[in-house]
């Protein structure tokens, strides 16, 4: 394994310190010589057995769905004869885990189910309305919202708006615009509603919240918003959190300690935003020369305060070259892992740990 520079430097500092304390007490003679780089050769063996134990001490199994050579990743570094792959129709998205062995991904007006203990898929639901799908999130009572980016039909004057199906046929009062538009299936996926946030602009992931409510991660930032009863034209936007710089951000989720983290997109950084919906702490990774960040996108938060972010490095099957795949961070923003293997694995768009 090569030794991070930071290490060699280590070293090379510590090997004049050693060479000047020996000095003093060993007499210049040939048995002192082979006496003292004897001793210093172990002491050198023990700091890089403690460097190489201390990288190594962090290792994952992870699932990864691969955006841009369409597949869903088990990577396991505890024993790599357990990695697979499992062949996926891109691009992709909003890959989560929904039960012990299988994940649902979203391509097209789709989302697909894979079994990554039988390595294949087993469900497809595709719907002609879900244009410009993006994200799928299960609901209680066993049905489903799909968030989109289409250009919606709705009420002239009013705020976004949840809107019965007989509803959506109505076209006095109306107009045409682009929007964010999630539906709302039952559990026998039957479309039930509709809700339009009109002012909201590329939706990328969706989150549903224990309260029912939902989070939209959007071109300027995330909309914490309340899905209402069928045909209501209450106010639907709660809250906003708002991108520092940049656009896109990708997922938001809770933060243990209070508040929502959020993989920033083309920011390339991770945000801590309090309740009030500002931002508290701003995580990012420098990387090696040649290397760069790209695009945050799917993140998670471990029990142990760390935080893993998929750093996706565009549409090519061979972009991944250009940066680390996998990124974590641990509670204080230092990189303490990541994963470069652009041969195995494409760009990375989201991630699940398993261990």
């Amino acid at each position: 394994m090569q030794l991070p520079r930071e290490v060699c430097l280590l070293l090379v500092k510590r090997f004049g310190v050693w060479h000047t304390l020996t000095s003093l007490l060993f007499k210049p003679s040939y048995k002192c010589f082979i006496m003292k780089n004897f001793i210093f050769v172990i002491f050198l063996a023990c700091i890089i057995a403690h460097t190489l134990t201390a990288e190594e001490s962090l290792r994952h199994t992870l699932v990864m769905g691969d955006e841009s050579r369409g597949f869903i990743h088990y990577l396991d570094q505890f024993n790599t004869n357990n990695n697979f792959s499992v062949k996926a129709n891109r691009p992709v998205w909003d890959m989560k885990r929904i039960s012990d062995n299988r994940y649902r991904y979203v391509h097209g007006n789709s989302f697909t189910v894979v079994d990554l203990k039988e390595r294949k898929e087993v469900e497809t639901f595709s719907d002609t309305k879900l244009t410009g799908l993006t994200s799928v999130c299960d609901l209680p009572d066993g049905g489903f919202l799909a968030a989109t980016n289409q250009k919606a039909v709705v009420p002239t004057n009013a705020a976004p708006v949840v809107v019965a199906v007989e509803a959506m046929k109505k076209k006095s009062e109306v107009s045409e615009k682009k929007c964010v538009v999630v539906y709302q299936y039952t559990a026998a996926r039957q479309l039930k509603a509709r809700s339009v946030y009109e002012g909201l602009n590329n939706v990328r992931m969706m989150t549903v919240l224990p309260s029912g409510e939902i989070l939209l991660a959007h071109n300027d930032g995330v909309a914490r918003c309340t899905l209402a009863s069928e045909g209501s034209e209450q106010r639907k936007i709660v809250q906003s959190y708002k991108l520092p710089r940049a656009k896109n951000a990708y997922k938001a989720i809770l933060r243990k300690e209070g508040g929502l983290w959020v993989g920033g997109g083309y920011a390339c950084a991770l945000y801590a935003y309090a309740d009030a919906g500002h931002v508290i702490k701003t995580f990012e990774a420098q990387q090696p020369a040649g290397l760069k960040n790209h695009f945050f996108g799917g993140l998670v938060e471990q029990a142990n305060g760390n935080l893993m972010v998929a750093n996706w490095t565009g549409h090519g099957a061979n972009d991944s070259k250009t940066g680390w795949q996998v990124i974590e961070f641990d509670a204080e923003g230092k990189v303490v892992w990541y994963l470069h293997d652009p041969v195995a694995y494409g760009s990375i768009s989201g991630i699940d740990i398993i261990r």
